[in-house]
C-alpha cells in the first residue's frame, strides 16, 4: 500500500489515504509491515499526521455510534472500496484542531502501546505478571497492565496514590497498614484502609472494582459506595452498577494464571485470551462469536487454544502474518 509523496498533497487525497489505512489496520489482516509503513506514512509531514489523527477520531466516533462495523471485511485491494453516502458524509465531518497527538495517545486498533502506557512507572508485557511491594502491602499487575504511583500528598510520603492506566491489578494491604491507599481508574477513585484486598480492572470502556477482602469506598459517576467482600462495582461514563455475590475465585483466578469462562460468549472469551498471548485471534463469524463458553484454561495452554476452538466449536482457522488468526 504505497503512496507517492508529492511536495504539495491536497487534503482530500490525504483523507482518502487515511481512510484506507484505517480500513487495513482494523480489518484483522494487518501485518507488522503494515504497521511500520503506516507510522512512516504519518511521519511524512505534519499534515499527514494531522489528517490521520482527525480521521482516526471520527472513525472511533462512528464505531461508537454503530455507523461502522467493528472489523470491516476487505478484499486484496483497498483503492476500489466503496463507502456509503452516509459514511462518506460522516468521514467528511470536521473535528477539533490540534488532534495530531491523538495517534500517540490512543493508537488505532491498539497495534502498539499508547504513549501513557509506554511512559508508565510500571508496566507488564503480554502474559507477564509483576509484584510491586508497598509498605504494608503489595500491588500485583496482570498482563498488559500499566500503572503510575505517586505520593499521596505532603506529610504522607509513605502513602500511595495508584493510577491504573490500563489492564488489571490486585491491591492487598496488611492489617498493620496505617496509611491509606487511593486507586484511580477511568475517572473513578477507590479508597482503601488496612486489611483490604481489591481487584481493579480497566480493559475496556468500563472499570470493574471487586472487593475480595476488607472494605473500601468507590467514588465514580457522581456516586459513592462502600464495598464489602463479594460486592463489585462496574462504572463508565454515567453508568454505575453494583453486583452482589460475585464469584471471587473466578475474579482472582488470573493470579494463578488460570482463565475462567462461565457462560460468556466465545467473542468475549477471545477478547480476554488476546490479552495473554502474542498476536491476535479474530472471530469473523457472528454466529460463532455468540457460542457460549464454559471452560478453565491455564495460560500455558494458550499456544494450543486455536486447535481447542477448532475441535470444540468446529471453527476454521486462517493463519496470517504477525500472529493474526481468523476464526470462522
Amino acid at each position: 500500500m504505497a503512496y507517492v509523496n508529492t511536495e504539495k498533497e491536497d487534503r482530500p487525497a490525504l483523507e482518502a489515504q487515511a481512510r484506507d489505512w484505517l480500513v487495513r489496520l482494523t480489518s484483522g489482516r494487518a501485518t507488522t509491515d503494515d504497521a511500520q509503513a503506516y507510522k512512516q506514512w504519518c511521519a511524512r509531514s505534519p499534515l499527514h499526521a494531522q489528517v490521520m489523527a482527525e480521521t482516526t477520531r471520527v472513525w472511533d466516533l462512528a464505531k461508537e455510534a454503530r455507523l461502522l462495523p467493528a472489523a470491516p471485511s476487505i478484499g486484496p485491494g483497498l483503492r476500489g472500496r466503496t463507502f456509503s453516502p452516509g459514511r462518506r458524509a460522516f468521514f467528511g465531518s470536521a473535528v477539533a484542531a490540534g488532534a495530531a497527538a491523538y495517534l500517540v495517545v490512543r493508537p488505532p486498533a491498539r497495534l502498539w502501546p499508547a504513549f501513557s502506557d509506554l511512559t508508565a512507572d510500571y508496566r507488564t508485557g503480554t502474559g507477564e505478571q509483576r509484584d510491586i511491594p508497598l509498605d504494608g502491602g503489595m500491588v500485583r499487575l496482570n498482563t498488559q497492565t500499566a500503572v503510575n504511583m505517586h505520593p499521596a500528598g505532603a506529610g504522607a510520603a509513605d502513602a500511595v496514590d495508584i493510577e491504573l492506566l490500563s489492564g488489571e491489578a490486585m491491591i492487598a494491604l496488611e492489617r498493620g497498614q496505617a496509611l491509606p491507599v487511593t486507586v484511580r481508574a477511568g475517572g473513578g477513585t477507590l479508597r482503601l484502609a488496612s486489611a483490604a484486598r481489591f481487584n481493579v480492572r480497566a480493559t475496556g470502556g468500563d472499570v470493574c472494582i471487586t472487593c475480595l477482602q476488607g472494605r473500601g469506598e468507590v467514588d465514580a459517576a457522581g456516586r459513592a459506595r462502600s464495598l464489602e467482600p463479594g460486592q463489585q462495582v462496574i462504572y463508565g461514563g454515567k453508568r454505575f452498577v453494583l453486583n452482589e455475590g460475585t464469584d471471587l475465585a473466578a475474579v482472582e483466578s488470573w493470579r494463578d494464571r488460570i482463565l475462567v469462562f462461565d457462560g460468556v460468549s466465545l467473542a468475549a472469551a477471545i477478547d480476554e485470551i488476546n490479552r495473554y498471548r502474542p498476536g491476535r485471534l479474530i472471530v469473523t463469524s457472528a454466529a460463532l462469536g455468540r457460542r457460549k463458553v464454559q471452560a478453565r484454561l491455564r495460560v500455558e495452554q494458550l499456544p494450543e487454544v486455536v486447535a481447542i476452538i477448532e475441535a470444540t466449536y468446529g471453527a476454521k482457522a486462517t493463519v496470517l502474518p504477525a500472529g493474526i488468526v481468523l476464526l470462522s
